[in-house]
Parts: structure tokens; sequence; C-alpha cells
């Protein structure tokens, strides 16, 4: 392999504990290492469900209004870990064949330290930035 993708442990902490924008970005700096622009549809389907999820959280509550019954008050803490996972799992799928590659050649893959806690920090803020303009269009 050209380069050596992150790690899939990497990519699940950062889905678990970074949320959905974290795991959109994290799996893009894997797409760019691995130079795959093919897989663009894949984070825009993934960035419009995090919209729509926003959405649905902040600006018309009905559209959440049964799950929001059964879970309470976590309602979409629960919906953004699930998507968080949800998303993880098909970015894995989308790089399966370079993470076999690698673990079969025995290439290293590189440190996710740095890029891991950016995403995270970078998805934290950008959530909240993103629920604050969907707030906008409420009022």
């Amino acid at each position: 392999p050209s380069a050596a993708p992150y790690s899939t442990r990497s990519g699940f902490l950062v889905a678990l504990f970074g949320g959905p924008l974290a795991i959109l970005l994290y799996a893009a700096l894997n797409s760019w290492r691995l130079r795959r622009p093919a897989d663009l549809p894949v984070y825009v389907a993934g960035f419009a469900l995090l919209i729509a999820l926003l959405y649905a959280a902040i600006v018309d509550k009905q559209l959440v209004a049964g799950v929001t019954a059964i879970l309470g008050k976590d309602t979409f803490r629960f919906l953004s870990s699930a998507l968080s996972l949800g998303l993880c799992g098909a970015f894995y799928l989308l790089h399966k064949k370079q993470h076999r590659s690698a673990a079969f050649f025995g290439t290293k893959p590189p440190s996710p330290w740095i890029p891991a806690i950016a995403c995270m920090v970078i998805g934290y803020f950008g959530v909240r930035a993103i629920g604050i303009l969907l707030a906008g269009m409420r009022a």
C-alpha cells in the first residue's frame, strides 16, 4: 500500500468520544492519506445525516417525538452516538481493503494521536456551531 490507514481502533474511539462530525473528519483524513477521492459521496451523505439529526433535534422536534418519548432527554445523545458508530462502520467497510493490505504487508499504522484529538475538538465545536446556526432558523 502507498500509505497505511489510521488504525480501526482509533477510528472507533474518535466516533465514540468525538461524535459524527469528528468521525467524518477523521475518515476524510484517512481517505486523503489513501488518495481515495471516490469516497466523497459517502462523506456528503454522512454530513447530510448529521444536518438532518441536528435539524430534528433543534428546529423540528416533532420529527423525533416518538423516539424522544422512549429515550427521554438523552435522545439526541443516543442518536448522535448511533450515527457516529454507523459512520465508523461505513468508513471501515470503505477502507477494509487498505486495512487488510496494510496488515498483510506488516505496515505499521501512523500515530493517530494528533489527528484524532484535532478531529474531536473540531467536531465538538463544529457541531455546536451548526446547532447555533440551526437554532437561528427556529427563531
